[in-house]
């Protein structure tokens, strides 16, 4: 759709610039009348038309080959023909203009070659309007799920995420860790006995009394 568009626009282009030569040679009388079509008065007028008719031509070539403006470019032409067309006929045929027959020709199958131009130019647009968006939203999608991919290689890690071994791994793994071979082994744990260390000290029972000598002299009846 894009292609066609752009052939559309190039062949536009083709007739603004013809047009454009035309209006520049507003102050030649004989032209324009052996293709008895109306002179524009003053010249002046037709020139500065002329001039504006090959600056859109350029524009159009510039659409042609950048795609960037072939959208926007062909929506505004496309309605810029529309309103050209229905002008022209309505002047021709409707309005008091000085036209003889070949003149009338003339002007008629502009009008409908600027129609042909506006019904291609204006649908075409749209569509291809449309589906650049849908493919930016596609490319948008591709992108947050890569990225999120990115942050979670194992998987979405959460409260009710599930947890497989893989995911666990690089969890608990920090930064730099392998896991070809196990790296995280836990140590027993060893502790140190009574008296070897701060909060392992015994204290003695302060309610236990030591009791005497069974050979204390008090308690020996044989003394």
């Amino acid at each position: 759709m894009k292609i066609l568009l752009r052939a559309v626009l190039f062949l536009d282009a083709l007739l603004q610039l013809l047009l454009g030569i035309l209006l520049l040679a507003s102050p030649f009388a004989t032209l324009y009348a052996a293709l008895q079509l109306p002179q524009p008065q003053p010249a002046l007028y037709g020139q500065l038309l002329g001039v504006a008719m090959v600056g859109f031509a350029w524009l159009l070539v510039q659409a042609t080959i950048n795609g960037q403006l072939t959208v926007a470019i062909a929506r505004t032409v496309g309605q810029v023909n529309l309103v050209g067309a229905v002008l022209i006929v309505a002047w021709t045929l409707f309005l008091d203009m000085p036209v003889q027959g070949a003149g009338k020709i003339w002007l008629l199958t502009l009008a409908a070659v600027l129609a042909f131009f506006a019904a291609v130019q204006i649908p075409a647009a749209k569509r291809v309007r449309r589906r650049e968006r849908e493919a930016q939203l596609a490319r948008d999608a591709e992108r947050q799920a890569a990225a999120a991919a990115g942050r979670h290689p194992g998987g979405p890690v959460g409260p009710g995420a599930p947890i497989n071994e893989t995911t666990y791994d690089d969890a608990v793994r920090p930064a730099g860790a392998s896991r070809d071979y196990p790296e995280y082994r836990r140590e027993p744990v060893i502790t140190p006995p009574p008296g070897y260390g701060p909060g392992t000290e015994v204290m003695p029972d302060p309610a236990t009394e030591e009791l005497p000598s069974p050979h204390h002299a008090r308690q020996n009846p044989h003394s």
